[in-house]
Parts: structure tokens; sequence; C-alpha cells
């Protein structure tokens, strides 16, 4: 058996070996290597869909059912044995029984009453919890296939025995043959209701619709009389069908190189996320073509004339591959975007710095780490962050418009929120704005996997919002997609600890907004879950929507603060508007005052929008702010300009009773700015604010991509409230 597998290996092995050299290499070169070493090793020997922990994360991931292959191949001789001798009626009944497998995973689902579309809780890359090792290994575990390669043999044996009966029918080459005639349709058949499910709308069933059902072949049936209808019986003359696919047979000595080094070809196309699908398809198979008649001839000779000499070329590609995977990784800062500097001296009491936290699972996605958040409870400092990463994807879709087909363009923003905590210490953070040592460095944070929606389910499957950006002349709808929660913000409640957060509404809990065309038209509200534990992220907490304000106009920026032990809210900064709320999600105006200086200027300026920013928090040191020693409420603000698009930021104070009127505003705060796309405007965006033994920090993120944080003392802050200057 073994021998066999090493007789087949020649036709996969030597280019998929090959071919991971400059995966690696590119991987290495931008940054996004996400194989671990043992990962790298175990694909060099073909072992990669064996184990989930490293399936996801391989190089060349899409080659995984090559791992599969070794493991038939290698039990190809003891099955061929037990299903030689099979009946006709048996090998209908065996064929019967495998295309009924794939439904398991929708009949258990729906016997246990779970959702049919269970295994959309795993994120690409995880495997913490038994669901993600589950749905990896439904994807791409050998065990989950070998119902497809056992079935090709079964569709060989029922070929032998439908040709028998085809000989007895009649002359072969005659049409009176009702065999000749029935094979004629077989796989046009199969291509027409395959090419139904996947475009046309009224064809796609729920059931087949399911992502991991069809991957592992519900669709089975119509994909056997494809593969069985081309190949036609061996004793009848070729299908009209099949005669006119053969003369492109001479493809098929390029088609493993395309199957391979489609991935290569695409990232080297000039598009992102659209491009030409019969331009594409001409530059894989041309690119295949060279590598097919240089690469690919001389290492599979090499490979069939080595018998000896291959067994060493797994081994020397795994620590090839492992040793230079321990090479320092490169910035990932994304080329042609500005450096933000990591560490910005004001002057002896202010300092600007880029945070030290760590995110391990989203630095494998290519995540960035934005707008922080940090809360003092007791002894610890809790802190939560926002996790992004952007993707660009297309599809066909239908209009709601006309019913038309369309393209649809999403732009996706994977949002989640991350979540950790660390010791406080007291000295450090007195320290933290002179000699700039980070107390939260290397503080872990994890995925908030625990966040449910009010019936139980992951906070994921979110309204979306349809720009309106269409192009009438090719059909192309531009979506934004928001995948998750977004800007955190946590509070001490009675004892609690409650996150607030923005999001889109979860589609399970509404009637998804649309506008007059039908498209999605959904808007940011706001949500908090109470109970909250930093240090079990899967510990299940409730996000309750905050029930004031509107459902039609996007709801955020709000500031959360604790007045006797009570949650309250600056619903927004001008005029200075007060909502008292409760854990679940109820909430009304209590208060509403002006500051005059804000008054005027909006009045002066109507482009100005105040917005706020980050936490509210109680301060009652009047050695260290002289300029207002009476106790009152910190908090923050920025202002954009509609006409430039940029922010400013101040902080500011308010009463710290009712009516909680705003009472000093800061001048700008010196955040770093930096851009988020090449040619965009820069900006900042303040997103947390804490203060413990005389320092102040505020957080927040620049450029949608680094968490930083403004720190500096509370004489240094309170020297910022100059009342002898007018407010700009």
């Amino acid at each position: 058996m073994f021998q066999y597998v090493m007789r087949r290996s020649v036709t996969i092995y030597p280019l998929y070996a090959f071919s991971l050299i400059p995966a690696f290499a590119i991987q290495k070169a931008l940054g996004t290597l996400q194989a671990s070493v043992d990962t790298l090793v175990a694909q060099s020997f073909l072992l990669q869909a064996w184990l989930p922990l490293w399936t996801e994360s391989a190089l060349q991931m899409h080659c995984w059912f090559l791992s599969c292959m070794v493991v038939y191949w290698f039990f190809f001789k003891p099955l061929s044995y037990a299903l030689k001798n099979l009946s006709l009626l048996k090998t209908l009944l065996l064929m019967a029984f495998l295309f009924f497998l794939p439904w398991l995973s929708i009949i258990v689902p729906a016997i246990a009453g779970e959702r049919q579309n269970w295994y959309s809780e795993h994120d690409f890359l995880k495997t913490d919890t038994a669901l993600d090792i589950g749905v990896v290994m439904l994807k791409f575990h050998p065990v989950c296939y070998l119902h497809v390669f056992v079935l090709g043999m079964l569709l060989a044996k029922l070929r032998r025995h439908l040709d028998a009966k085809a000989i007895k029918a009649g002359p072969a080459d005659s049409w009176r043959n009702p065999w000749r005639v029935a094979i004629q349709f077989i796989a046009p058949f199969g291509y027409l209701m395959l090419l139904l499910v996947f475009t046309v709308e009224e064809f796609q069933p729920k059931l087949w619709g399911y992502k991991i059902s069809s991957r592992i072949s519900v669709l089975l049936p119509f994909q056997a009389m494809v593969l069985f209808g081309l190949a036609g019986l061996p004793s009848l003359p070729l299908p009209f069908f099949s005669l006119i696919f053969s003369k492109f047979d001479f493809l098929e000595k390029y088609s493993y190189g395309v199957y391979v080094f489609q991935f290569f070809c695409y990232s080297m196309w000039p598009q992102t996320g659209i491009v030409n699908l019969p331009l594409f398809m001409i530059f894989c198979i041309s690119f295949s073509v060279v590598i097919s008649c240089t690469v690919k001839v001389w290492v599979e000779k090499w490979w069939a004339t080595h018998s000896k000499g291959r067994f060493v070329v797994p081994f020397v590609l795994a620590a090839l591959l492992g040793g230079l995977s321990y090479l320092p990784n490169p910035s990932p800062t994304p080329a042609e975007l500005s450096d933000i500097p990591a560490f910005v001296k004001h002057d002896d009491s202010m300092l600007d710095m880029r945070l030290g936290l760590a995110d391990p699972e989203g630095r494998k996605q290519g995540a960035w780490l934005m707008n922080p958040s940090l809360l003092i409870h007791g002894n610890e400092v809790v802190i939560v962050a926002r996790r992004h990463r952007q993707e660009n994807v297309r599809s066909i879709g239908f209009s709601q418009k006309d019913g038309g087909q369309v393209t649809l363009f999403d732009e996706i923003w994977h949002s989640d929120i991350v979540l950790g905590k660390v010791a406080l210490d007291s000295e450090a953070w007195a320290n933290w704005p002179k000699n700039g040592t980070d107390p939260l460095a290397n503080t872990i944070l994890r995925k908030w996997t625990g966040l449910q929606t009010p019936t139980g389910l992951p906070w994921q499957r979110l309204c979306i919002k349809e720009d309106s950006r269409w192009m009438e002349k090719n059909r192309t709808l531009i979506r934004r997609i928001v995948t998750g929660p977004e800007d955190p913000k946590p509070l001490l409640v009675d004892g609690e600890i409650v996150v607030t957060f923005d999001s889109r509404p979860p589609a399970e809990l509404s009637t998804c907004r649309v506008d007059e065309d039908g498209y999605g038209n959904a808007v940011t509200q706001m949500y908090l879950a109470s109970g909250v534990n930093a240090d079990e992220p899967g510990m299940a907490a409730v996000g309750h929507r905050l029930e004031y304000g509107q459902t039609d106009v996007a709801e955020k920026n709000w500031v959360g603060f604790v007045h006797d032990r009570e949650l309250r809210f600056v619903y927004k900064p001008s005029p200075h508007e007060i909502v008292a709320a409760r854990t679940n999600g109820s909430s009304e105006q209590i208060d509403s005052t002006k500051f005059i200086p804000l008054q005027d200027l909006t009045t002066e300026n109507p482009n100005l929008e105040f917005r706020g920013s980050g936490q509210a928090v109680r301060v009652d040191d009047p050695d260290r702010t002289p300029r207002l020693p009476n106790p009152h409420y910190l908090a923050l603000f920025h202002v954009y300009d509609k006409a430039t698009r940029r922010y400013a930021h101040h902080a500011y104070r308010f009463s710290s009773s009712q009516p909680f009127e705003m009472m000093q505003v800061s001048s700008p705060l010196p955040l770093t700015e930096a851009e988020s796309e090449v040619g965009g405007a820069p900006f900042a965006f303040a997103s947390g604010l804490a203060v413990h033994n005389g320092t102040v920090v505020i957080s927040y993120g620049s450029g949608d991509r680094d968490a930083r944080a403004l720190v500096l003392t509370l004489e240094r802050l309170d020297r910022m409230f100059n009342c002898t200057n007018e407010f700009k």
C-alpha cells in the first residue's frame, strides 16, 4: 500500500512542495505568515488536514485535499477488495447511503433544536472551542470526505454493471439501444441542476444553501451524474456532451497547475475584489502552462527517478520552512501608509505612546487593535478594545428593485470586541507620564465570545448598510458589512462590569431597515451588557439596546458615567443632555443644559458637530485641580468639521450633581493622527478615559490601526483648562 502511495504521489507532491517555497516567502515578506512551526512541518508531509489546529493556518490552505488523498490512496487496495464483488443492488444501496451521509449535518442540528447554520459561530483560524474543532474537521478532515472517495469507486463499479446490461439491450452503436439514449442526458442534467442551484435564487433552497452541508456534498448526486455522464459506458460510443468536452482534453495536463497556483495568480492580478473572470481564467491557464512546461516537468521527473532520494524531500522542506519561520517579521504597518511614531514626548508631564497590548489571534488574522478603553476596578485594570480587519469580496446577487442579476462588492469590516485585564500598579501609574513605562505592556486581549442577543444567539448576524454607490453601467452594488460590535467602553455599575458598545442591530431581533429601493439601510445603535468577566470572555452576557434615541438615525458616542451607583449617559455634549439608564436597556432623559461658548460656536460654524468620546470619571482632588477644586466629572468630546472631515478632541468638566451642567472645556488634546487608507485624511478617535494616582490616561485609536494613549498628570491637564483663553 505504501509503494502505491509513493507511485501516485508523483502526480501531486512535487509541484505542491515547490509551491510552498514562494508561498512562504511572500507571506513572510508581507508579515502575514499565519502558520506555526509545527504546521509548516506537518504540511511538508501532507498532514495539514489531519489536525484542526494546523489546517486553516497552513500555507497554500486550498491544497488541503491533497492531504486527504494520501490517506485514500493508502486504503485504496483494501477498499477495492471490499467492493469488488458487490452486486448492482448492493452498489446502488451503498451509493444511496453515501448520498444520505452529508444530510446528517442538517438532520442532527434540526433534531437537537439548533440553528442550521450553527457552524457560523466559528471564526476563521479559531480553534478554542469544541465547536471550532468540529467545524474545521467537517470542512477539511479526511474522515469527512471518505464517502466522496468511496462513491467514486462505486461509480466505476456501477459503470461496469450497467455496461453489461447495455450490451444485452442491443447493438452498441444503434440508437435503438435505450442505454445509449439515456446516457446522453445524465451529465447535462447534473450540470443543469448545479447551475440552477448556484445561479438562480428560486433554485437555492435553504437546505442546499447552507455552506457546511454543501461543502460535505449534499449536492453529491448531481456531481456524481456529471462524472458518470462524462465517462459514459465502456461499450457504448462516447455521449455527445462528453465528445464536445473531450476537445478540451489537452488542458488536463495544466489543470493541476491551475489548482496549485490559482491564488498566486490572484495575488498578481491588478484588481482587488472584482476580476474579469474570463480574462482571469486565461491568465491562470497561461501561468499554469508556463509552470507545467518548466517546473512541473522537471520536479516530477526528478521525483519519479529518485526512488530513495525523494524520501528526504519532506524532511528538508520541513527544516527549511521551520527554520526560516524564526526570522524576524517585518513591520505590520501597511505599505504606503505613513508611519505612526511609537512614542512622542510633549514635556516632562505629558507623553503620547503606543500601548503594548497583545492580541495573538488578531495578529494571525492580520487585524489591528484600535479604540482601547480602560477601567480601574479594585486592584485591577480592565481593558477593552476593538479588533478591526477589512476584506473585499465580490459575488453575484439579485437586485431588490428589479429582480435582475447584480454584482455585489462587499466591503466587509470584521469587527470584534477583545477583553483583558492586568494587576494595577499604582506606583507605575504615578510614574507613567514621566518615564513612559507602560504598565499595560504585554497584556493579552481575547475575543469577547460570550456576547449574546436576548434570544441567546451569538452577536454575529447584523443588519447591513447597502451603500448608495450603485453603478448602473455594470450593475454593481457596493455594500458595507460590519460583522460585529464596535467601540466598547467599560463601566463599574454597582459592583459589576458593564460594557457599552455600538452596533448595527442583530438581524434576528428586528426587521432590518431598508430604503425606498429595498436596499439595506441599517443604522448603528447603542447597546450594553452587564456581568462581563474579562477573565472569562466566553461567559454569557446579554446585549440590550439602550432604548433612548432614534432607531432611524445612527446612535453612538454616548459618554457613560456612574452617579450614586446608578448608570448615566451624556447623550450629546451640546446641549448637555443627560440620560438615566438601567442594565436592561430602559433609559430616559433626565436633564438638559446649555454651555454658552459651545452654543455660540455652533451658531457661528454650522459645519461643526460636537460628539461624545470615552467615559466620564469623577474627580475629587483639589490639590491637583486648582482651576476646579470642587468634585466634578472629567469627560471627553470631539469636534467634527463636516467641511474638512477633520477631528479635534477636548477634555471637559461637568458638575458632580444634577443637572450635570458643563463647566469648563480644555484646549485641544494633542493626539497623534494617522490616515486609515492611502491618501485619506489623518485622524484620531478618543475612546477611553481613566484617572488613577494623579495620572490621566486618554486612550484612543489612530487611523483605525493603532491603539494609543495620551498620558499626562492631572496637574498638567488642569493647566489646559485655561479660562482666560476663549474656547476655539
